[in-house]
């Protein structure tokens, strides 16, 4: 049972489970995956990068970002190692004759099917048209994709479940494990507080929306829609909080879950002497979230420790490498 491991040992088990070797055979993206981060607007542009940034540095071989047309030139200018598409338009974005500029979500659908996992919610923001095209790719997801690419759903992108009937009901009908909320303690209320009454704690919150729930906090709790399977990551942090800290999570996240599709999936690799405990989908889903909560908070005690209250999100979202490698390698 995952929930009675130490921290070391959900280590060494993603670590040999899901976690694919680097071998010659392999090709660009086979073994790293394919992530895409689905946000970024005029007025955010860091948190998309500092999502896709953490995914790249954990490892992931192709890391794309669909943002904001006026989003992407800023994020291109960030760094040449993310391929940022300007496909998503807010509802004020006008040609120079007047007419309304819509996103263009058919070459964002030809994106997606090449995705192994997608990030939405970084510097979304809440213009009605950014949250609707978000719930469209959430619905091809569904419908085109029949589910199958894991969605990490983080800031903004918790808004709109927060705020829309219809998106929960679109979530609810995923296959289990493919969709992950990494709320904090605001966004977990407002979360609950659009639920059913019977909705009073983390575990109902889970069965009605169908989800992995990463509740982050002091300690950072991982449920499922297995009680026995629950979650604690109590790894040292930092007590300095910096925005980005969650995006950071949740590419770090995202990298772990290409990792486990590479081999739950598509099975480019079968570990020696596999567990027992690693079977189902979910069972990876939360390995990969546990790993991401524990990169993540060694990074911000490492990035505390070296700068102190001076400490900015890019000292910690530059470490996510350097503490993979300490980690798995």
């Amino acid at each position: 049972m995952l929930s009675k491991l130490s921290h070391r040992e959900l280590i060494k088990l993603a670590h040999r489970e899901c976690i694919p070797p680097l071998l010659s055979s392999f090709h660009k993206g086979q073994a790293g995956g394919r992530v895409c981060v689905i946000g970024g607007c005029e007025d955010y542009t860091g948190a998309p990068y500092f999502s896709a940034n953490a995914a790249a540095l954990m490892g992931c071989d192709l890391t794309h970002v669909i943002c904001e047309y006026n989003a992407a030139t800023v994020i291109k200018s960030y760094t040449p190692n993310l391929m940022v598409h300007p496909y998503l338009r807010m509802s004020n974005s006008h040609l120079p004759n007047g007419d309304v500029i819509k996103s263009e979500m058919s070459k964002v659908k030809q994106l997606l099917e090449r995705m192994h996992v997608i990030v939405i919610g970084p510097g979304l923001g809440r213009d009605s048209d950014m949250l609707d095209a978000v719930k469209e790719i959430i619905r091809y997801d569904l419908e085109e994709l029949d589910g199958k690419l894991p969605i990490v759903i983080d800031a903004d992108g918790l808004y709109l479940v927060s705020q829309d009937k219809e998106a929960q009901d679109i979530i609810k009908r995923f296959p289990k494990g493919r969709v992950i909320l990494t709320p904090n303690v605001v966004e977990m209320k407002r979360i609950r507080d659009s639920l059913s009454s019977s909705c009073s704690d983390e575990q109902d919150i889970v069965r009605e929306l169908n989800c992995i729930l990463v509740e982050k906090g002091q300690t950072d709790q991982i449920f499922c829609n297995d009680k026995d399977k629950v979650l604690k990551c109590e790894q040292e942090g930092s007590n300095k909080r910096v925005g980005g800290q969650g995006d950071t999570l949740s590419g770090t996240i995202a990298c772990m879950l290409a990792y486990s599709r590479a081999i739950h999936d598509y099975k480019i690799w079968k570990p020696k002497d596999p567990s027992t405990l690693v079977k189902e989908w979910t069972d990876y889903a939360m390995l990969s979230c546990y790993i991401g909560c524990s990169v993540t908070r060694e990074c911000a005690r490492l990035a505390f420790k070296a700068r102190g209250r001076a400490m900015q999100t890019t000292d910690l979202n530059d470490r996510v490498g350097e503490v993979y490698a300490e980690m798995f390698d």
